[in-house]
């Protein structure tokens, strides 16, 4: 395929819409800082309840108490939610670890629980002042060592099974010989 005559015009050539300026709709009310945004729709849910989560400190072991009574007692604090009070959550299809933890603690900053305020700000405030002391475990980080108990994960059917990538790569690898080396080009694409 050779290109020595340019192409046909198009829109694009024309720069009737790509290359121009284009107010956006909200773009005003988003810079001056007037934009309503979800949370603030108090029109559609008056009585809307805010959530901060909670995260482990710790990468891995067990939670040995949680104590969320000055969270509980802060003004505008709904609920805190805890594995202890929320039940046994499980894990979500593409998860590795249990969706809240409590009392075993599988990763860091992993979800342990869930304050619920009337503000944003009242929960994260609230989240600050829960105490938790754990019991913290060993990572394993040596995987020569962890090779006899490894177990290998129940793969998710793949969401696309177009495209072969031993093939894919191949061409590349065998393509790459081919191709002119990039030349350098200013702004508006000439040499």
């Amino acid at each position: 395929m050779k290109f020595d005559a340019p192409a046909t015009t198009n829109p694009i050539d024309q720069l009737k819409i790509v290359g121009q300026p284009v107010d956006r709709i909200d773009g005003r009310l988003k810079t001056t800082g007037r934009a309503p945004y979800a949370y603030e729709r108090y029109d559609v849910a008056p009585n809307a309840a805010y959530g901060y989560v909670i995260g482990a400190g710790i990468p891995k072991g067990r939670i040995l108490s949680i104590d969320a009574a000055a969270a509980r007692g802060l003004s505008g604090v709904l609920a805190v939610v805890t594995a202890e009070n929320a039940g046994k959550l499980g894990k979500g299809s593409n998860n590795a670890a249990p969706l809240l933890g409590g009392p075993d603690v599988a990763h860091y900053h992993q979800a342990i629980g869930l304050v619920v305020a009337e503000s944003f700000e009242q929960a994260r405030a609230a989240a600050a002042l829960v105490k938790v002391v754990y019991d913290r475990a060993e990572g394993a980080f040596d995987l020569a060592s962890a090779k006899e108990t490894a177990v290998t994960p129940k793969m998710n059917k793949p969401e696309s099974l177009v495209g072969d990538s031993l093939i894919f790569f191949t061409f590349q690898i065998i393509g790459v010989e081919h191709r002119r080396a990039p030349t350098r080009q200013g702004p508006s694409g000439t040499a």
